[in-house]
């Protein structure tokens, strides 16, 4: 009986968050446009300001080294984390927002397997990956955290699914940070 008050509990706090976004959506076409860019663009945005790092703009010595080994830890983790969210979420086979309240989402998606967010995964091992490079770790927290929230506004993940991706991301990134030897 815990499991099915706990899904109920979950279930019902997925739809509150899709009917708030989807009750903002028009009331500010700036918003909308701005959330259907970030959730399709910030990954490579992301991909950019790793290079940036790992090529030193702006850090000393010291951290240019760190940021070097940051830009590896980021992308070994995301692939990881990615090869690794395949199989959960064919497993788990949980319909998107948009899909389950036919709606059309701000952004084309494709529908099936929304559990845990690929996109909230690889932003977060991204953005993990890159934990001890100054200047630069805050601009990755930013936009992984613009992202999620861009996913859930465009209708393409329900809360539960960006929350399992953060927390899959974030762990994968951290045991390849202390693979590496805790170097970045």
């Amino acid at each position: 009986m815990p499991a099915q008050s706990s899904q109920a509990w979950q279930s019902k706090l997925d739809e509150q968050f899709v009917t708030w976004s989807r009750a903002l959506w028009g009331h500010a076409p700036w918003l909308d446009a701005f959330a259907a860019v970030v959730a399709k663009w910030t990954p490579i945005v992301m991909l950019l300001v790793i290079t940036m790092a790992v090529a030193g703009v702006g850090l000393t010595p010291a951290e240019h080294r760190t940021a070097g080994a940051g830009g590896i830890c980021s992308v070994v983790a995301a692939m990881l984390a990615r090869v690794v969210n395949e199989p959960i979420s064919r497993w788990v086979d949980r319909e998107r927002p948009f899909e389950r309240d036919v709606f059309p989402a701000l952004v084309w998606h494709e529908p099936g397997k929304a559990f845990p967010s690929n996109h909230a995964t690889g932003a977060f091992a991204l953005a993990v990956g890159m934990g001890l490079v100054p200047g630069y770790r805050d601009i990755l927290y930013v936009l992984a955290i613009l992202l999620c929230l861009s996913r859930i506004y465009g209708g393409l993940h329900y809360l539960t699914d960006i929350i399992g991706g953060v927390l899959h991301g974030t762990l994968v990134a951290m045991v390849i940070r202390l693979v590496i030897g805790g170097a970045a």
